[in-house]
């Protein structure tokens, strides 16, 4: 009952913001110029009227001021009916076709500002305009496609003010402007259009359209334009990205596909990865490290693996039940899970260990397994920039790869360079997918910008490769769910919705970085750095852990990370932390300054 009322209150104020937000704009766009110009003239009109009247008109009782302004309007309505001299002609014959035409465009601007106002349909540039020029120190989004829509969506969830700029329309823009968010359509890289958008009053701006040349170029005119702006840019290139960020003031430079293809790379291996997370130059993963039978990982303690592989154990699932914290001396037994955290490069050796079935150690205290056989290769279709990149991560793991496209590409001709098998064709035609050795992959990466396509590749890639292990990038997640279990795909990933934690940090420029739902439970991923008052301070990683609903993963102090945390080290100032915590625990942590 108190979810509901919650949930009707945030309604309403979300329509009362709403009604403020057009009462603002029909005040903008009511045409304040005529109307001043007309009542000027009317006044004047009427004065003069009054006087030559009273003058001219040998009247025994003089014409008030009243009785003149009502005059004058009546002799713009043509049905003036009262006795007046002939030198009075003039005004009857001036009148009506000056005022008139005055009248006609009042009349006409006042309704179409009425009718937008009620018929948001009706609602053009003029309007758009008028409502981003409301706004004021708000966030400029460049850009409003999947990453752009996804993000300006969290922010205006936030009560934030948001305004848009976009090449062209779409259902997602309105989508937005549904909920009050204005959208300006045209060039992106036009400085009249960033203006109109109030790029010059923006408190961050964020770039991130398709086009890395765009991006760089918008960049550039954004901080030409508003020197103070926050700048969150999105690029593909690696190397422009670095150079950038070199010489050129931003806040943040993202790669949604580099984010993405971690999740996309891994889940082809069978490999659930939750969340990704940067500290610094360093990408760590929240991943399921499932025991299978016959794994080496069965009898053996959670503390003694996690110790062993530099991994923090977050949350253990014992088969059949729900996850909980994890008791130190647990031990693994089959169809368990465990949920860590982890540097990203450590993800293969973290799978091998977790299904390979006998192993050896390497190291006191650590068991890893055998080499495999050959593993079957991994077929990625869709090379664009997110293809492109789950391909390189497949091949940094050591795993066999080979790719499909429609046809060739620049992306296609680097990864042919690096030795990668490429098939070009029609990939919806199950003979192509045959003689590209579909049949004998182990599993398939349908990633291209085609929610359809991907969908539709999958499915024939099924029909020749039934134990085919699939992973499916689609933009809507609940049609995912749902299509996932329908068709038993075996993992479906959104890139706007990998890489929009990312965005959103960057432009609220706050530690918590993302909310995480592991089993319906919601934490939060949380970056902290420990500042003079902290609540932190002097406390250690095991004290933290001792408290119900915090696991703390990663411990840096004075650039030494330590993955788990040494137990009983005690942390000091400016000390940095990766925590999963609870919304409750999280407000305790981050209780008192930090820096």
């Amino acid at each position: 009952m108190q979810e509901r009322e919650s949930d009707s209150s945030m309604v309403a104020r979300h329509r009362w913001r709403r009604l403020r937000q057009d009462i603002r704009v029909f005040v903008r766009l009511f045409p304040w110029r005529i109307a001043l110009v007309m009542g000027t003239g009317l006044a004047l009109t009427a004065s003069l009227f009054q006087r030559d009247f009273n003058r001219l008109g040998h009247v025994s009782e003089p014409l008030s001021y009243l009785q003149a302004l009502l005059s004058v309007i009546k002799i713009l309505q043509l049905d003036y009916d009262l006795p007046v001299p002939t030198a009075l002609d003039p005004y009857f014959a001036l009148l009506p076709l000056i005022g008139l035409p005055l009248f006609l465009l009042f009349g006409v601007n006042v309704f179409n500002v009425i009718r937008i106002f009620f018929v948001r349909q009706e609602r053009g540039f003029a309007w758009q305009a008028a409502l981003a020029d409301t706004a004021n120190h708000h966030i400029l989004v460049c850009g409003v496609g999947r990453v752009g829509y996804r993000l300006a969506q969290e922010l205006l969830e936030l009560g934030l003010d948001v305004v848009g700029v976009n090449d062209a329309g779409s259902p997602l823009i309105e989508s937005l402007s549904n909920l009050g968010m204005p959208v300006l359509l045209g060039d992106v890289r036009n400085e009249d259009l960033l203006r109109q958008a109030g790029v010059t009053r923006a408190a961050t701006v964020v770039v991130c359209t398709n086009s890395d040349l765009v991006n760089i170029e918008v960049a550039f005119r954004v901080h030409e334009l508003n020197p103070r702006a926050r700048i969150i840019l999105r690029l593909f290139e690696d190397e422009i990205a670095e150079t950038l960020s070199a010489t050129f003031d931003v806040a943040a430079i993202i790669s949604r596909s580099a984010l993405a293809a971690v999740a996309f790379a891994h889940a082809a291996l069978g490999l659930e990865i939750v969340e990704t997370f940067q500290v610094g130059d360093q990408e760590y993963v929240l991943t399921w490290l499932p025991v299978k039978a016959g794994s080496p990982l069965v009898g053996r303690t959670v503390t003694a693996f996690c110790e062993a592989q530099d991994v923090a154990p977050v949350l253990f699932r014992v088969a059949g039940g729900v996850p909980a914290e994890p008791d130190p001396a647990a031990t693994f037994k089959d169809g368990d899970a465990l949920l860590v955290f982890a540097a990203s490069e450590r993800l293969g050796t973290l799978w091998d260990c977790a299904l390979s079935p006998s192993g050896e150690s390497v190291r006191p205290g650590a068991e890893l397994l055998a080499p495999q056989p050959a593993p079957r290769p991994v077929a990625v279709c869709g090379l664009g920039h997110t293809g492109y990149r789950v391909a390189l991560r497949l091949l940094e793991l050591g795993q066999p790869v080979f790719a499909l496209d429609f046809e060739s590409s620049r992306l296609a001709q680097r990864l042919i360079e690096r030795g990668v098998r490429v098939v070009f064709g029609d990939l919806r035609q199950p003979s192509l997918l045959v003689s590209a050795g579909v049949g004998e992959a182990r599993a398939l990466v349908a990633c291209s910008e085609d929610d359809i396509l991907n969908l539709e590749v999958l499915l024939r890639a099924r029909e020749v490769n039934p134990n085919l292990h699939t992973v499916l990038r689609l933009f809507e997640e609940e049609l995912g769910a749902r299509l996932q279990q329908a068709f038993g795909i075996d993992a479906v990933y959104s890139t706007s919705a990998i890489a929009n934690p990312a965005f959103l940090s960057a432009v609220l420029d706050l530690n918590v970085a993302q909310s995480v739902v592991v089993d319906g439970g919601q934490y939060y991923l949380t970056r902290l750095v420990i500042g003079p008052d902290s609540v932190l301070v002097g406390r250690s990683p095991a004290q933290l852990n001792a408290e119900e609903g915090v696991t703390v993963a990663l411990h840096a102090h004075q650039g030494a990370v330590s993955i788990p945390p040494v137990a009983d080290a005690v942390l000091q100032l400016n000390d940095e932390l990766v925590v999963l915590a609870s919304q409750n625990q999280l407000r305790w942590l981050t209780r008192g300054r930090q820096n």
